[in-house]
C-alpha cells in the first residue's frame, strides 16, 4: 500500500496517511503539494493518476500526540527483528516475543518487559530472568517516544527517502 507523508503548514510532519486519503486532502482543498516537484519519481502513480509522496495542510491543525501501541508488530520493529539473546537477525514469522521478567512470575506485559527473541533462545530461557539462565541481553527494551520516526522504521527506503528532510527538520 502507498503511504504519503503529511505536514502541518509549517511544513512539520505530523501523520503518514493512504494514498487514498491524501487524494480526499487534496480535493477538497485541504491540503497541497509540499513543495514543487518536478520528477515523476516524487509522485506516486496509481491508476494513471499521479500523487505526491509528500502532501501539506492547508489550515492550521493542533496535534495531539499519539501513544505508539504495544503490539508484537512494534515490538518486533523496535528490535529491528533481532533476537535480544542470540543477536541474530529473523523474520517476523520466526520469532517469539519473550518477558525479560517472566509471566509466571506475574512479568508485566509492558514495553520495558518484552523482547524479540528466537525460538530457540526462549526455549533455552524458558521461565528464568536471563541472569538465572545466563543470557545477555543485547539492549535493555524500552518505550519509544516519538511515533512518526518510529513509524519510519516500517518502509523501505526507497519510500522513505522522499519524507527524510522534513524529519531531519523539525
Amino acid at each position: 500500500m502507498q503511504k504519503v507523508l503529511l505536514l502541518d503548514k509549517e511544513n512539520r510532519p505530523i501523520n503518514i496517511c493512504s494514498w487514498k486519503r491524501a487524494i480526499i486532502l487534496l480535493m477538497k482543498g485541504k491540503a497541497e503539494t509540499a513543495r514543487y516537484l518536478n520528477d515523476i519519481d516524487s509522485m506516486i502513480k496509481i491508476d494513471n493518476v499521479l500523487i505526491p509522496r509528500v502532501i501539506k495542510l492547508t489550515y492550521e491543525l493542533a496535534v495531539q500526540y499519539k501513544e505508539l501501541p504495544f503490539c508484537r508488530e512494534n515490538i518486533l520493529v523496535r528490535d529491528e527483528f533481532v533476537c535480544q539473546y542470540c543477536g541474530k537477525k529473523f523474520p517476523a514469522a520466526e520469532l517469539t516475543l519473550d518477558h525479560v521478567y517472566p509471566k509466571s512470575r506475574l512479568g508485566p506485559d509492558i514495553w520495558e518487559n518484552i523482547v524479540a527473541c528466537c525460538q530457540e533462545c526462549n526455549q533455552k530461557k524458558a521461565d528464568r530472568t536471563p541472569k538465572e539462565a545466563k543470557m545477555k541481553l543485547l539492549r535493555r527494551p524500552y518505550r519509544p517516544k516519538d511515533y512518526l520516526k518510529f513509524e519510519l522504521k516500517k518502509y523501505p527506503e526507497s519510500v522513505i527517502k522522499y519524507w527524510k528532510e522534513y524529519f531531519e527538520a523539525s
